[in-house]
């Protein structure tokens, strides 16, 4: 058994080659865990291993099944996703297209879109017809978007599951959804992929420099997808904007507000986080140069931003003081409040003038 595609994640690869191998198989799993951990991914090689009629490893990605179902053209294997209701057909077929290639990365060009009811209720009308080959496999992905009345209507499904159907919810905020949902499915769960995992698999799959896979994975914090998302950005300009917004930081009053509303304009609330987080990254670094040495570290192995070395010993030398600890909790607070929708310009606002505090220049 292999599922060679899927970064990390050795224990659901084992659970599910040991019910494969068996065919101990439960009528639906539930895999939970972080975004960008490999959920979907692992999800649609599963369905590829159930379909597989290669007689050695399973799945082969050989087979006229195994690609069938890889490129979503296989009539039994359905992938539902969150859409609005008015979706043209070329328009989901493209994002499928994009999970194809990429089963780490679906495109998702809708703002807050969900499962509706009427597509669970094609999904009821479905199960209850024979699958035109052996089995019949459905991914719900981010099934926590499914609206009330689709989520009891899936429930029905699994009370009285169909023979020869598998079904396969995947869910970064499982909670949301009806506990009797979960007790019908075998909870799979992922984990965080660590920064280690991440950045082989950018130098690997994507031919990444070590030292920008490095960085970001770090950036990313286990979230493979946002770091695909991160080849696309212009890494070197966000790095700079760090270095600015820091410079900033120690300017008077009106020059941080001209500069909030500059931020508002050319980030949003996703890119903002990310830049916190190059923020939280910069100050790990410079309490590494300045404190390293005296626990043995080899600083420049460990710095994420070795390539900066001389920027970042010029930034922590101008400081008396930099107070790190109550620096990463104000700015992880700043992270927090964009995922609450706090207005922005209030968040940067009060988070430059408490790094202005605990940033004690040199006499």
């Amino acid at each position: 058994m292999s599922f060679d595609r899927i970064i990390g994640q050795e224990r659901p690869k084992k659970i599910l080659q040991r019910a494969l191998a068996s065919r101990h198989l439960h009528h639906a799993y539930f895999f939970t865990g972080p975004e960008g951990s490999g959920k979907e991914a692992l999800a649609i090689e599963f369905a590829k291993a159930l379909y597989c009629s290669s007689q050695g490893v399973k799945p082969c990605d050989q087979c006229s099944l195994c690609r069938r179902v890889g490129q979503f053209n296989h009539p039994d294997f359905l992938f539902l996703m969150p859409m609005p209701k008015n979706t043209a057909v070329e328009e989901e077929r493209e994002i499928l297209d994009s999970v194809a290639e990429q089963p780490y990365s679906r495109k998702k060009p809708w703002p807050n879109p969900t499962i509706s009811i009427e597509r669970i209720r094609e999904l009821r009308r479905i199960s209850m017809l024979k699958p035109l080959e052996l089995y019949r496999v459905i991914v719900i992905a981010e099934a926590d978007k499914m609206t009330d009345e689709a989520a009891n209507s899936l429930l029905k499904i699994l009370e009285e599951p169909p023979p020869n159907m598998y079904i396969i919810l995947t869910s970064s905020r499982p909670l949301t959804l009806p506990a009797t949902i979960f007790s019908r499915c075998q909870e799979i769960r992922f984990s965080p992929l660590t920064d280690e995992q991440v950045s082989t698999a950018l130098v690997q799959t994507k031919g990444v420099e070590p030292g920008a896979a490095r960085l970001i994975a770090r950036i990313v914090q286990g979230n493979f997808a946002r770091a695909l998302e991160w080849l696309e950005e212009d890494l070197e300009e966000r790095r700079e904007s760090v270095v600015e917004l820091l410079r900033v930081c120690l300017r008077d009053p009106l020059a941080q507000i001209e500069y909030v509303e500059e931020l508002q304009s050319r980030y949003d609330r996703r890119l903002l986080k990310d830049l916190l987080g190059l923020i939280l990254i910069w100050f790990r670094d410079v309490q590494v140069l300045r404190h390293g040495h005296a626990y043995g570290l080899d600083v420049r192995e460990v710095l994420v931003n070795a390539d900066r070395m001389e920027t970042l010993d010029k930034f922590s030398r101008a400081f008396a003081e930099i107070g790190f600890d109550d620096i990463f909790a104000e700015v992880e607070r700043s992270i927090e409040w964009i995922d609450r929708n706090v207005q922005i310009p209030l968040i940067l606002t009060v988070l430059f003038m408490r790094l202005q505090r605990h940033l004690v220049l040199k006499g």
